[in-house]
């Protein structure tokens, strides 16, 4: 893995990137799920009609005050692993790919937890990782967004997202925002529900689902959908193996 420079934005990086000649990928797979690509089908197609405004709140029991051993190189914040850098670049890709990307962005971040604890030796290090992030903004189609990060939790309360617009409502929601056994569901009301204004569930189509059953969490299959088909069968999910969580959000 590449050292992080800090203070370079994202297109500092990628010139860095290409002047070393090194192969890089953004990892953002989120926006590959069926449920993601359906809705922002349903938007594009008039679902919400022009949209007003959209809220996503993110939180994850990642990133708590005590971690073990393994993990203690993602307590530097130049280790660039930490609630906004990982939950943010995924889940504010996921909105900007449904609602068009935005114009304006104010954000606040906190470090609530100052200090972490290794689990097994309890010692403790300093941290500026950020914990707890907000933010609001314009949409280049002059909507608003608002957005909360929140790591650390201690009962996570998952992925909600929520699209209003002059036409209709949808949401997005799931219990776990990341490592989780279902694809998020999709819930929607609009003139043609003909269930007055309760949001009711949208299945999704079994078209958005390209790959074969498998017991893989939905995260990984997210990315599964991003290696490359095979003009006959689509693409290949990857063959199970053992796996345990990490208290910083994905899987070993």
């Amino acid at each position: 893995m590449a050292p992080h420079h800090p203070h370079v934005g994202l297109g500092g990086i990628l010139a860095l990137a290409e002047a070393k000649g090194v192969r890089h990928v953004v990892g953002l797979q989120r926006r590959q799920g069926p449920a993601a690509r359906y809705v922002r089908d349903l938007v594009a197609q008039g679902y919400v009609g022009d949209v007003r405004a959209a809220r996503v709140s993110v939180g994850v029991d990642a990133f708590p005050p005590v971690m073990p051993e393994r993990v203690a190189w993602t307590f530097d914040v130049d280790a660039f692993t930490h609630v906004l850098s990982i939950y943010g670049g995924h889940f504010l890709d996921v909105l900007f790919q449904i609602i068009g990307p935005p114009k304006d962005l104010t954000a606040i971040v906190e470090t609530q937890f100052p200090e972490l604890t290794v689990l097994e030796t309890g010692k403790t290090v300093p941290s500026a990782k950020p914990d707890e992030v907000l933010a609001i903004g314009t949409l280049e189609n002059g909507g608003l967004f608002s957005v909360q990060l929140e790591g650390a939790q201690k009962f996570p309360t998952g992925l909600q997202v929520d699209i209003t617009g002059t036409e209709g409502v949808l949401r997005l929601t799931n219990d776990r925002a990341f490592e989780n056994t279902e694809d998020n569901t999709v819930h929607g009301v609009d003139g043609d529900s003909g269930n007055g204004s309760a949001l009711a569930v949208l299945p999704v189509p079994e078209e958005y689902r390209s790959l074969p059953d498998a017991s893989l969490d939905e995260s990984v299959q997210d990315l599964a959908s991003c290696t490359p088909r095979s003009p006959a069968t689509g693409p290949t999910a990857p063959p199970r193996r053992p796996r345990s969580r990490t208290p910083y959000g994905s899987t070993t």
